[in-house]
């Protein structure tokens, strides 16, 4: 029981360097040299995300996303992306899982058209012991790419940790007909010796406002910033303000089954 406290602790810990790249200018130095271009766009995100507890350890995860654009009727990338959930304690999550990822080219942006395949590893820690509750989530990658489409397959690795902040705006706890408020920051970091040049690979900072539908479910509407490096242009980088709307579904049939 020490050690795993001690585990969780440190996890908590370890993000305090990341917290630095909170800041949109230090995230931006980071990943774009003073010699890069930038571009900029105005997208939409749709999101679906789904965490079922089917016991009192196991569950599963499935999530899908839209991001939409004003100049492509199939969207500049969609993601799809399934998991089995190990609920270790009420306030550690343990996933593993597979991603789908396809990009489209859109307005100049010569994104692969080719799918991208990923597996993935997650640990997420929550804290709702205060009215601010707070989210930890750590996530590593392997990933199948083609960044041309003429080219074979390249594997890369990457990490990512987001930081996630919600609070009630009525009362002090989030239950159903409460709205609330919700911020984050996510920042992914590209390892291994097929990378390029930069360190920082993508941040995405997000402010939205939400509404607690039932137990298990709430809508969220927001403010996304992305600033991410393209993988076949580590030259330019580009800056995606993203309108976000997010549908959270949550169920829980522990009830009804048997460990």
């Amino acid at each position: 029981m020490h050690t795993s406290s001690s585990f969780i602790k440190g996890l908590k810990l370890l993000p305090s360097l990341l917290l630095l790249l909170l800041h949109p200018g230090a995230a931006q130095q980071l990943i774009a040299p003073s010699s890069a271009s930038s571009t900029s766009q105005a997208n939409t995100w749709l999101m679906f995300l789904s965490d079922v507890r089917l016991s009192q350890r196991w569950g599963l995860h499935a999530e899908a996303q839209v991001l939409r654009t004003h100049t492509s009727e199939q969207g500049l990338q969609n993601v799809l992306r399934t998991g089995a959930n190990y609920y270790a304690t009420d306030a550690l999550l343990l996933t593993g899982g597979y991603a789908y990822s396809r990009a489209f080219p859109d307005a100049g942006y010569p994104l692969p058209t080719a799918p991208e395949h990923r597996l993935y590893q997650q640990i997420q820690l929550h804290d709702t012991g205060s009215r601010v509750q707070v989210q930890h989530r750590y996530r590593l990658e392997q990933r199948w790419v083609q960044l041309q489409p003429a080219q074979n397959r390249i594997f890369l690795n990457r990490m990512r940790y987001q930081l996630r902040l919600t609070m009630p705006l009525l009362g002090k706890e989030l239950a159903a007909g409460i709205p609330f408020v919700t911020v984050s920051d996510e920042v992914f970091v590209g390892f291994g010796r097929r990378e390029g040049p930069g360190f920082l690979k993508q941040n995405r900072a997000y402010a939205a406002l939400g509404y607690q539908l039932s137990k298990a479910a709430a809508v969220e509407i927001g403010y996304l910033n992305q600033l991410v490096r393209p993988l076949s242009e580590a030259s330019r980088f580009e800056l995606n303000e993203n309108l976000q709307l997010s549908l959270c579904f949550h169920p829980d049939f522990r009830r009804n089954m048997v460990d």
